[in-house]
């Protein structure tokens, strides 16, 4: 079952289960990257997305689905950790996204959060995307306190790549992706959120009853420095959220 509901100007899809979100947002790369070849894109790491990929990687090994002309630029990292340390979220979209989907490797885009100079090799990040049109399309999770990518409370709307400190909420996440058993730096490099609002078409999607009421607070209340993800709701119908209905139990007449 699917229910879509116009709230403002962007729209609220809400689907039965985790497994049908993943669907529908699988749905939304394949027709972005079909209408337009070469796109870049982003996606997020974390638990959320994971079932969108396992469905994009059976399209690709179907064959019903092309990525190889697709870029994919990452959203965040940890600041001095790359693909080859325990903790990183860059080897964490390869070993469940990237290499299963056979994503060429000159169409990787790296956050680069090993740099010797990560403020110029993150303006340069910037450049690299803009070279290449802007983001065709965002998919993007949303954090316990708000955060987009690694977008904490406090960060700007016109944000762009940058180094950032990680709230303790956001390293205690992370802890557990690992099982507690890696160290998580205290700071990362993280996708502006103003590279991410700049998108021609961005995805939220959200699971789970534990969301509910960040998610509640980031589409129905002002927009505020003090929760990221509230910014989303000034892009107007470029924004589609996707939520099954535990992560949408909040949400007024939804």
């Amino acid at each position: 079952m699917l229910q879509e509901d116009d709230v403002g100007s962007y729209s609220i899809r809400v689907v039965e289960s985790y497994d049908e979100m993943s669907q529908a947002a699988a749905d939304i790369v394949q027709q972005t990257v079909e209408a337009a070849p070469g796109a870049a894109i982003t996606v997020p790491t974390g638990q959320t997305p994971l079932g969108m990929y396992e469905e994009l990687v059976r399209r690709v090994k179907a064959g019903t689905l092309d990525l190889n002309k697709t870029h994919i630029f990452l959203l965040d990292e940890y600041l001095g950790q790359g693909r080859d340390d325990e903790a990183s979220l860059t080897r964490w979209l390869y070993e469940s996204f990237l290499t299963p989907a056979g994503i060429p490797a000159e169409h990787i885009h790296e956050v680069p959060s090993t740099a010797a100079d990560p403020e110029g090799a993150a303006a340069a990040f910037e450049v690299e995307l803009a070279d290449l049109g802007g983001l065709e399309l965002a998919v993007v999770g949303l954090g316990p306190n708000g955060h987009v990518a690694f977008n904490e409370p406090g960060s700007p709307p016109d944000s762009r790549t940058r180094i950032v400190e990680l709230a303790p909420e956001s390293r205690q996440q992370s802890s557990a992706y690992w099982e507690g058993e890696a160290a998580i730096p205290e700071r990362a490099m993280t996708m502006g959120l103003g590279t991410i609002l700049s998108a021609k078409r961005i995805v939220l999607i959200v699971s789970g009853d534990s969301k509910a009421e960040i998610l509640r607070r980031s589409l129905e209340e002002e927009p505020t420095l003090d929760v990221p993800a509230s910014w989303l709701q000034n892009v107007g119908d470029r924004l589609e959220v996707i939520v099954d209905r535990e992560a949408a139990s909040g949400l007024t007449g939804v």
